[in-house]
């Protein structure tokens, strides 16, 4: 049986055992628009809310992935490189990020359940500044 998370920075973590798979949410892709590259790399170890990861659009904006829960990343999902296009359709499903192993399954008691994350997404969210986005290439030390 798996449990789905979700962050405020719109990641979502499905846990099966201590075993997370790591992707955004369909309303972060939908404000981000076309997605056309990932960059998270395998075997790095991460804390709870860390960047691990970025993703650029079309556009050129520059977002970063941040890490649901401390872990160790142990798989990229290498179907994005041939076909970027299943995080631009599925970005729930076959759209995952990456793998994780999870070291502290109580971290997840401070995600938001489904629920939660549509009140969090209703109430709070002004989508002028949903997803603040950061020029990568001045902040590279932050990654």
């Amino acid at each position: 049986m798996s449990t789905v998370k979700y962050t405020t920075t719109h990641e979502w973590i499905e846990v099966v055992g201590t075993d997370g798979t790591i992707g955004i949410t369909e309303r972060a892709q939908l404000i981000y628009g076309e997605i056309i590259f990932i960059d998270v790399s395998p075997e790095q170890e991460c804390e709870q809310g860390e960047i691990i990861g970025r993703i650029e659009t079309e556009t050129g904006g520059n977002f970063y992935l941040y890490a649901p829960v401390a872990g160790e990343i142990y798989e990229v999902n290498t179907a994005l490189d041939e076909d970027i296009d299943l995080i631009n359709n599925v970005p729930e499903n076959d759209g995952w990020i990456c793998k994780i192993y999870i070291d502290n399954l109580s971290e997840l008691d401070s995600l938001m359940n489904l629920s939660d994350y549509d009140d969090y997404e209703e109430d709070e969210i002004d989508e002028g500044e949903y997803l603040p986005e950061t020029d990568f290439f001045e902040n590279i030390d932050d990654y």
